[in-house]
């Protein structure tokens, strides 16, 4: 089964806890998680700005409860070439930002909304899986939309 269906509708990504889960939705139904616990970074918060640099997220260390799922998701990000999706950078103010996002080798501006709550703060944004070079992710007319929506929940300290 080539289930490849990699980058998720939804990402929930908790650094302190050193924790992401992506909830990938299918087209035209079902879905399934994409965990790690292998993410390093920190975003921080400089008076009413928020900045983070270099954060990281293994994708060597993708779960998604089925080897062969693992394998094709590994595969088509190139794992061993590429072993990390990383934020560059990212700055925000007034609940508004925007971030560097490299995936395999191909970085990219990406404009994000954020909030504040409490310790953490919850980010939204959307990504083209084109702009990052993938492309063609489906079998037997099952698969995922280019454009992707992304919502993380970070600390800051």
């Amino acid at each position: 089964m080539r289930f490849i269906l990699i980058l998720a509708l939804t990402f929930s990504v908790n650094i302190f806890a050193k924790s992401m889960t992506a909830k990938v939705a299918l087209n035209p139904m079902g879905s399934f998680e994409v965990k790690t616990k292998r993410i390093r970074g920190n975003v921080a918060k400089k008076g009413d700005a928020l900045q983070a640099a270099n954060i990281e997220i293994s994708v060597k260390s993708f779960d998604t409860d089925n080897e062969t799922r693992d394998e094709h998701l590994k595969d088509k990000l190139e794992v061993k070439k590429y072993p990390n999706i990383v934020v560059e950078k990212a700055v925000g103010k007034g609940g508004k930002g925007q971030a560097i996002i490299k995936m395999r080798n191909i970085s990219k501006k990406v404009p994000f909304s954020y909030s504040e709550k409490g310790s953490e703060v919850e980010v939204n944004f959307s990504i083209s899986l084109k702009d990052f070079g993938i492309t063609g992710i489906n079998y037997m007319g099952v698969g995922v939309q280019d454009e992707v929506k992304i919502s993380a929940s970070l600390p800051v300290k």
